[in-house]
């Protein structure tokens, strides 16, 4: 007797994304990684020929989440030409409305070549292409905080030899030199080195104004420790303040790896640990690691400052 063979599939081989991402990671067979990456490459070719075919859908609700497909495009380098020009359009657009302070929305891991980008944000000015073209980083970085500053006096930069972030209000900016791109507001983007981390842990310490010290105990180590003052007054919340760290505690952990606080009559002194990629061998350190615990900090500090006598 034949047995009856299942054809339904549909969710069965999502349960191990995590083993065939680590395959993928750890080096399989050459021929297994080509045959994958043109059955991807098909697949992205029609969805976008597909999505394109309806221009108000592709305009207002494209087919892959935050033009994902396209993004994943940029960052590989691929030729304007190559990409998938409506959907391209839009992009541009979205960055140039946000730009301009008109956009409803807030873009995230929105992606452009850093000419364009840079085009955009000066209208076709020399004073950032030429930089860029010599390859002079700290110029460059000079111009964009000159040019940032126009539309708001809230700009921190930090320059490093292959980067430079841009802090304008909420709003981050992560130009990768060595890929030539813009990132506008990176969330799940990954976090290439140690050094990019340090630099954006100082620039977020200075937009939240934290009495805050990054050390290194081990190569790739950092610890947070952050100084929180207390009031004579807010004494009588002890119990209320361990409440809250508690609560904050578990907040603290979807970002951090490790979380603890030690509190005095004066101040409150809270350390958080964040691997970095140089101790990783998976590197999982995303911006949005990073922001959403400076986010955290900030809330928390409100909240113990918020107690006061009856």
């Amino acid at each position: 007797m034949l047995r009856r063979v299942r054809t339904a599939l549909r969710g069965k081989y999502r349960k191990y994304k995590d083993t065939f991402v680590k395959s993928l990671l750890e080096g399989d067979t050459e021929a297994n990684v080509d045959y994958l990456a043109d059955t991807l490459l098909d697949f992205m070719e029609q969805e976008c020929e597909r999505c394109m075919s309806n221009r108000m859908m592709c305009a207002l609700r494209p087919a892959c989440p935050n033009r994902k497909f396209l993004n994943i495009l940029l960052r590989f380098g691929v030729d304007v030409k190559d990409l998938p020009s409506f959907c391209y359009e839009q992009q541009l657009s979205s960055v140039n409305t946000y730009l301009e302070g008109s956009s409803k929305t807030k873009i995230i891991d929105t992606v452009l070549p850093i000419k364009e980008f840079l085009n955009l944000l000066s209208g076709g000015g020399e004073r950032l292409m030429g930089p860029l073209r010599e390859g002079n980083v700290e110029k460059l970085s000079k111009e964009l905080f000159i040019e940032l500053k126009r539309a708001t006096p809230e700009v921190l930069t930090s320059v490093g030899e292959d980067y430079i972030l841009a802090l304008v209000d909420d709003g981050l900016y992560y130009f990768d030199l060595s890929c030539e791109i813009a990132i506008i507001n990176p969330r799940d983007t990954t976090i290439k080195s140690k050094k990019i981390i340090s630099d954006l842990i100082n620039i977020y310490r200075e937009r939240y104004k934290l009495d805050l010290e990054l050390r290194e105990e081990f190569e790739g180590l950092f610890y947070l420790d952050i100084f929180i003052p207390l009031e004579n007054s807010q004494n009588k919340f002890k119990d209320k303040i361990e409440g809250i760290l508690k609560d904050y505690e578990q907040k603290f952990l979807r970002f951090t790896d490790y979380v603890s606080n030690y509190f005095t009559d004066s101040k409150i002194n809270l350390v958080l640990e964040i691997k970095t990629p140089t101790i990783q061998q998976k590197n999982d350190v995303t911006f949005k690691k990073i922001i959403n615990t400076f986010i955290q900090i900030n809330n928390l500090i409100k909240e113990i400052n918020q107690l006061s006598p009856a």
